[in-house]
């Protein structure tokens, strides 16, 4: 066998051996684009996918959890623990929003400093200081959950002596017979 003719036979072998591993790069890659392509597009449905937002009834509230229409919902608001079996919310990315009672202020506390008799009691108020739900309560220490809005204290009950907050929006009170002291805000 003439030198030239083992050469092109040695180079034609090299050829067949090393062709699928070609190949097997090839697809590869491709599987790589194509998986990068799919992350890309998976991205970009998340981004465009409206976000989810629960409306319901409020059927109770346990620490983190909020029981809206069957669901229990993991919601961190700061006026979680303050909202009443009855509520109206909305629940979405942007937190909870209270729809009704549309203003609404809550207190925990003696019965008698609020005239609903002796015992403690846990209680809701509508617009205009309208008693809206009453519940049997929480016997430590008086509070009171409102907002100041506008220059006012919305839907708090009538006879109580209330600070003027630095700030609008929700308030936690400490109640000391009818004087209410700020404790923090809740937003």
């Amino acid at each position: 066998m003439k030198r030239r003719t083992f050469l092109v036979k040695l180079l034609l072998l090299a050829v067949a051996f090393l062709a699928p591993a070609w190949g097997e790069e090839e697809k590869e890659g491709e599987k790589k684009k194509g998986e990068e392509g799919k992350k890309r597009r998976d991205e970009a449905k998340e981004e465009n996918r409206p976000a989810l937002r629960y409306y319901g009834q409020v059927e109770g509230v346990e620490e983190d959890t909020l029981w809206v229409g069957g669901r229990a919902l993991r919601v961190r608001a700061p006026l979680l623990p303050y909202l009443a079996p009855g509520m109206v919310v909305e629940v979405g990315p942007e937190g909870l929003a209270v729809l009704s009672p549309a203003t609404w202020a809550y207190y925990q506390g003696p019965g008698s400093l609020v005239g609903l008799g002796q015992g403690p009691v846990r209680a809701w108020w509508g617009e205009g200081g309208v008693l809206w739900r009453v519940l049997p309560g929480y016997s430590g220490q008086a509070s009171l959950v409102a907002r100041y809005q506008q220059g006012t204290w919305q839907a708090v009950p009538k006879g109580l002596s209330l600070p003027r907050p630095p700030q609008e929006g929700w308030w936690l009170l400490a109640l000391e017979g009818k004087t209410g002291k700020l404790i923090r805000r809740l937003e």
